[in-house]
């Protein structure tokens, strides 16, 4: 770790460039080492202490010059016995043990691994160390770790399954790598002939943008994308890189290979970076007949590259690699994939480990629990002018805040808030609001747009860039008169932002063409030229359609690794939060600047490092015209980025480059504990807040949920969404979501290379460059057109994350808008059925909310891909392979398969799509039932159920979302009553106004019963459930009995596993059972004998009573004022 510094002999090229995951290689032009044991492996502190060994070895080059050898030091460590997880370290530049100082910022931490190490310990968990002549085993709880000293004296690393000795690959070998400072430091690589499926990487996309697009008949309708386009889930056969980039559209083209040739990107099936990028996967495989399951987790926070058995390299083996720094790699062992994914959050876990054998479960170990009202339905729109709409303004196109909640209050539809975009900046300055978001029309009178939204009982976000502006508009030194951006201000005379540091051979970049442009900046003169001290990015958001302006601005950015600096961010949240802000919004967090370009000319005179791509930044010709290259991103090239690094805790400066994928971390964390978590105080309504921020790195769920950045109004991008949110949660981040609707506008799905579509310029950057028109140029866009949306808010109604955002190129896109019918004959309207989907997301929220607890518990995620489904094998089938990019699982009682194609005939019969479903079997192998769940009529199809382990056709018309309930499911649902009075019957207000909780009671199956655990709190009102343990676990229980004087008897019991937040007074039985009347029923030894002729009748008696309702259900209202963690409630139904 000396040589982190850049030393003279590094080339640029080589240091700071992109490189397209088909065009890496282990050096193509440097020499390679390869690493070889040298002595015994040693444990100075004692193997049982620390659970760590060092591997002297030798780097020798290929060529086998004796002179070019060195010494380097490797090293292994057991992070957790109980999980069988170890890690592996390895640093060309390490020599020995020193130059591996410990992590103490990032997802997983020295602090936490000597907890789990103490925790096991105290366990009765020991790893065992045994040495042997050809290196060494270490055995944990159902692995044993073998080093093994090949022939030809290679380092090679295997794990071998302690059940039956089958043997898994770890490193083949030998380690390959550069000399310190050169190009690729590392290499592994591993045989994997054994593995079927790869999972995880963040939100990498394989996709075929045009589905069965045929060459030779070209884009024939029915043939394209929209009806038989198809992603991915598994990662197999394909190599990756990760490297986080604002991929607008998820196809800029600068991230191509230069095998993909300009404009035809979108003909092309190939993994381009996205928003967020995990170098964390889980593999499956099968050897001898039995499966199982390795996670592994590359910390690196550079650009990284894995290729799973891809047939150009080695479809035998899985290769990775880093570009710089440390190859730190963890794996874990399980027979179950969540079992990896519990492995992988405990590394990660915060918290005290003990805590719970002393006083029950703890809040937060895995994740953090976001307030309640997140899993609601949000709107959000770029473009708004205002809070108000003046008095006489006509404009349609002109959308003010106040229309899209009058439009969702005037049609019933139930809310959570509103996202405010960069539209609310005065003068694109961060953490202001402007004149015409307040609604006296002047800052600091009347109410701000978030008080006057929680009026309504809406919670709103905004958008925080970390984009500081600083040109002379917003600080301006010399000018005692003008009001200066305080923000700017304290960054730049404190130091806390990134600064302008040459090194080595890449000089300082000279900054503003005009100093005098940017008079609060520092210069330091070099020769004869004055070179600005801070960095100075330039951000470019192109026209604004409501405008006619181009948004852009030059500013510097916050070193968040210094923890002042931090500080100093989290501070400038107040102002916003005194004013109502209720959660963030993050973006541009990348981040995602321009490649210092100013008004269309060059920022600096600096010569440029080779581009992979041959744009200049000093005008020639690009070569193959990819005129978008370096657009949009904050490119790794920039030797003179230094940003603090708190990975090590030494306050060293490390160059951006490395740290690249991490920074969207540092700002999350940042903003959630120095400005949320700090400012608790000034967080009106909810104390519990919380971030969405569009990149982060694993452990940003300790902060921030995400959501998958710029897609567009396109059947691929609805497509992509399913598998890029499974991966996600296979990566360890359970809150994400996607723009519902697509945020940029579509384009002609016949021809997605057309310029020209309803009339229109396409706005999709491979054949349309928006940001290098005129005013003249925009135009408004192609909204999403109606059959697309109506499956898009179906596909979301039970995602984590829900909110429609849009760009001001678009018309609309409120769900209110859609008015036409969905028949000729006239009648129900599409926003009739997504209505209906809205506040069944409002009845149905608490099992998200359930799902989520589960989450902070044993990182499981919301939504669980099928891949996590424990007890049917059937799953990881060749046939089945399709179908794990199509549906998934809530809490193993919810299948949810949405349509994600359009359908064949153009509307006729109802719009209605056929998708194959994988129905699967139990833990135990068995078939079971399953119920088809109809949402907008709230019934459940018990007659005629779905039995597990068999693949099928299921058709569904415009009104239906494809979503089936497991035999003997309990499902939390919340009820309103007819009385409400609210403008919006949302999340909130269901908690506000203690609307009844109902507990929906499916049929049992053969196994006679069926569980559920509630989670119960405040929904964050206040922060007491996380800092004092002020919530509850309820298990819930049905079994079906039989007695021979009574008969068949359903027995449903509330058993309290923790209860420190009680329930509401009563609580809501819903028996889904129409085929048989009850005999009998009784609340513990109380007959029940009050019936209620409807709910509204049922929620207002004060007392407990049932009622059937028209479908045959029965309901049953118990009262909870004896329930305690030691008497349990239990109702009984004699049939």
């Amino acid at each position: 770790m000396n040589n982190r510094e850049l030393p003279n002999e590094w080339r640029a090229y080589n240091t700071y460039d992109y490189v397209p995951v088909e065009e890496w290689s282990v050096g193509d032009d440097i020499e390679l080492y390869s690493v070889n044991w040298d002595g015994k492996p040693h444990s100075p502190k004692g193997f049982d202490t620390d659970w760590t060994i060092y591997i002297n070895a030798k780097a020798k080059t290929k060529s086998g010059a004796e002179n070019n050898e060195r010494d380097v030091c490797l090293i292994l460590q057991v992070t957790s016995c109980e999980k069988d997880a170890f890690r592996v370290r390895f640093s060309p530049s390490a020599a020995s043990i020193a130059d591996y100082p410990d992590k103490v910022y990032g997802p997983v931490v020295a602090e936490r691994l000597s907890h789990i190490r103490q925790h096991e310990q105290a366990a009765g968990y020991k790893p065992i160390l045994r040495w042997n002549r050809n290196g060494a085993a270490i055995q944990l709880r159902a692995i044993q770790i073998q080093f093994v000293r090949a022939e030809d004296d290679s380092l090679a690393i295997q794990v071998k399954r302690l059940a039956d000795g089958a043997v898994t690959d770890i490193s083949s070998g030998p380690l390959f790598h550069a000399k310190p400072g050169v190009g690729t430091v590392a290499n592994m690589k591993r045989k994997a002939e054994s593995a079927t499926h790869y999972f995880g990487l963040g939100e990498i996309l394989h996709y075929n943008l045009t589905g069965k697009h045929n060459p030779e008949t070209g884009t024939a309708k029915d043939e394209c994308y929209g009806y038989q386009g198809f992603s991915q889930l598994d990662h197999n056969g394909a190599q990756v890189t990760c490297y986080n980039y604002d991929n607008l559209w998820y196809n800029q083209p600068e991230v191509f290979p230069r095998s993909v040739p300009y404009k035809e990107a979108f003909k092309a099936t190939a993994n381009v970076p996205l928003y967020l990028n995990a170098p964390f996967y889980i593999e499956r495989a099968s050897i001898n007949e039995r499966q199982q399951f390795l996670g592994v987790f590359l910390d690196n926070t550079g650009q990284s590259y894995f290729s799973f058995k891809n047939a150009s390299r080695d479809k035998t083996a899985v290769d990775a690699g880093v570009q710089q720094g440390e190859f730190d790699c963890h794996y874990m062992f399980a027979e179950q994939a969540a079992s990896v994914l519990d492995a992988f959050t405990y590394l990660m876990g915060r918290g005290n480990l003990g805590a719970e054998a002393k006083v029950g479960p703890t809040l937060n170990d895995r994740a953090t629990m976001p307030p309640k009202y997140i899993f609601g339905y949000f709107q959000a729109k770029y473009g708004f002018p205002g809070l108000l709409r003046p008095q006489g303004e006509q404009d349609p196109l002109k959308v003010y805040v106040e229309d899209i909640v009058e439009g969702y209050r005037q049609e019933n539809i139930p809310i959570e808030g509103l996202g405010i975009d960069i539209d609310i900046q005065e003068d694109k300055k961060v953490f202001t609001i402007k004149d015409s978001f307040w609604s006296s029309g002047k800052a600091g009178e009347g109410l701000s747009v978030f008080d006057w939204a929680a009026q309504f009982n809406l919670q709103c976000q905004t958008n925080i860039t970390p984009f500081i502006r600083a040109d002379k508009a917003a600080y301006q030194p010399g000018d005692k008169a003008k009001k200066q951006y305080e923000t700017a201000q304290g960054l730049i005379r404190n130091g806390y932002c990134v600064q302008n540091e040459g090194e080595a051979n890449i000089t300082k970049f000279r900054g503003p063409q005009n100093e005098s442009d940017y008079p609060g900046l520092t210069y330091t003169r070099i020769g004869e030229v004055n070179y600005p001290d801070q960095h100075v990015l330039v951000l470019d958001y192109g026209i604004n359609a409501q405008t006619a302006e181009r948004d852009m601005i030059g500013a510097v950015v916050t070193d968040y690794g210094n923890p002042d600096a931090a500080r100093f961010w989290g501070d400038q949240y107040a102002y916003l939060l005194k004013n109502g802000l209720g959660f963030v919004w993050q973006d541009m967090t990348v981040p995602d600047a321009m490649p210092h370009v100013e008004d269309g000319k060059n920022f600096a005179d600096t010569e440029s490092p080779r581009n992979q791509f041959g744009w200049s930044l000093t005008g020639e010709a690009p070569d193959d015209d990819r005129r978008r290259t370096n657009t949009f991103n904050w490119r790794s090239f920039h030797g003179q980025l230094h940003l603090t690094d708190p990975r090590f805790g030494d306050g060293r400066k490390t160059p951006f480059v490395e740290l690249r994928n991490f920074h969207a971390y540092m700002l999350a964390k940042s903003t959630y504990e120095y400005g949320l978590a700090a400012h608790e105080e000034l967080l009106k309504g909810y104390k519990r807040s919380y971030v969405i921020c569009r990149s982060g790195y694993p452990g940003l769920q300790h902060y921030a949920g995400h959501w998958v950045g710029d897609n567009a109004s396109t059947w691929h991008h609805l497509q992509a969404t399913i598998p890029m949110l499974l991966n996600l949660g296979m990566s360890g981040l359970p809150i994400a979501g996607t723009d519902v609707g697509g945020f940029a506008p579509g384009e002609a799905p016949e021809d997605p290379g057309s310029t020209i579509f309803n009339g229109n310029r396409n706005h999709n950057p491979m054949v349309y460059d928006r940001l290098v028109l005129g005013a003249e140029d925009v135009d408004i866009g192609a909204i999403c057109e109606q059959e697309l949306m109506t499956r898009w808010i179906q596909a979301a109604c039970l995602l984590p994350w829900m909110r429609n955002h849009y760009d001001a190129m678009k018309p609309y896109q409120e769900i209110y808008h859609y008015t036409s019918a969905v028949t000729a004959e006239g009648g129900r309207t599409f926003c009739d059925i997504m209505a209906a989907f809205i506040r069944f997301r409002v009845r149905w929220h608490h099992l998200l909310y359930d799902a989520m607890y589960q989450s902070t518990q044993i990182g499981v995620p919301v939504i669980q891909a099928m891949s996590l489904w424990e007890g049917d094998e059937e799953v990881f089938s060749e046939s089945n392979r399709d179908i794990l990019a199509t549906q998934f699982f809530i809490d193993r009682s919810v299948l949810v398969a949405p349509i994600l194609t359009r359908s064949p005939k153009d509307g006729a019969a109802s719009y209605t799509v056929e998708k194959e479903i994988y129905f699967p079997k139990d833990a135990q192998g068995q078939a079971i039932n399953w119920y088809r769940y109809n949402v907008l009529e709230d019934t459940v199809d018990i007659e005629h159920p779905f039995e597990g382990g068999k693949r099928i056709k299921v058709s569904a018309d415009i009104t239906e979302l494809p979503l089936f309930v497991r035999e003997g499911a309990i499902i939390p649902e919340r009820h309103s009553q007819s009385d409400l009075k609210a403008a919006f019957k949302n999340i909130q207000v269901m908690d506000k106004f203690k609307q009844p909780l109902v507990l929906s009671v499916y049929p049992v199956g053969k196994q006679a019963a069926g569980d559920h655990q509630l989670y119960w709190d405040d929904g964050g009102v206040t922060r007491s459930a996380e800092r004092d343990g002020v919530f509850s676990v309820i298990d819930i229980h049905q079994a079906r009995q039989h007695a021979a004087a009574e008969g068949e008897t359903q027995v449903i019991s509330v058993t309290p596993r923790k209860y420190d937040y009680p329930l509401h007074e009563f609580i809501y039985f819903r028996i889904r059972s129409p085929q048989r009347s009850a005999r009998r029923i009784a609340i513990g030894a109380s007959r029940v004998d009050n019936m209620a002729a409807s709910t509204d009748k049922l929620f207002s008696y004060q007392g407990e009573a049932a009622y059937v309702d028209d479908n045959g259900n029965l309901w049953i209202k118990a009262r909870t004022g004896q329930l305690s963690a030691g008497k349990p409630l239990t109702v009984s139904i004699t049939l």
